[in-house]
């Protein structure tokens, strides 16, 4: 693994971390289910921005690179970020906010109440919300997201003109 890659992988994994935890002491976190897709798509953003600074350098410190290659060093990125970002969510469900879970659940559970959903689909989609904010729900969407985004967006980069990574 070269040097970049690993230093590339801290730095996007670092900015997921920051991040994470910004939005949280911004309140970001408790309010309701609209901010949290708002705070999804800013992350995806600053993370594609990452990426870019980071493949930018990767192409000027060898700019005999392929396609190919750069997709190559964008998945070692995005793997260490991808690792990264799975310890960050522990350490947010653990240290952080470790009520997340439950908060989640009770919105959910306001919002189909609010629906007047029928007893027991009120009950399977609380169950159903459980899992899904769960710490390990989290992790897994964390590590996956960042790697398969960061593939997709490696992809993307790499495909651009060369003259705009100058």
């Amino acid at each position: 693994m070269k040097s970049l890659e690993l230093k590339w992988g801290l730095i996007v994994g670092g900015t997921y971390l920051i991040w994470l935890y910004v939005s949280y002491w911004l309140g970001m976190h408790t309010s309701g289910l609209a901010m949290m897709q708002i705070m999804g798509l800013i992350s995806l953003g600053i993370t594609f921005v990452v990426f870019l600074l980071g493949l930018r350098e990767v192409r000027l410190a060898t700019p005999e690179i392929t396609w190919t290659e750069g997709v190559k060093s964008g998945a070692t990125i995005a793997g260490i970020a991808a690792l990264f970002a799975i310890l960050t969510q522990v350490g947010y469900f653990i240290f952080v906010h470790p009520e997340f879970p439950d908060l989640m659940t009770e919105e959910m559970r306001q919002y189909f109440a609010a629906q007047q959903l029928k007893e027991e689909d009120l009950d399977a989609s609380i169950e159903a919300a459980k899992e899904t904010f769960s710490m390990k729900a989290y992790m897994v969407k964390a590590g996956a997201g960042m790697f398969i985004f960061g593939v997709i967006f490696s992809a993307t980069i790499m495909a651009l003109p060369r003259r705009l990574a100058k």
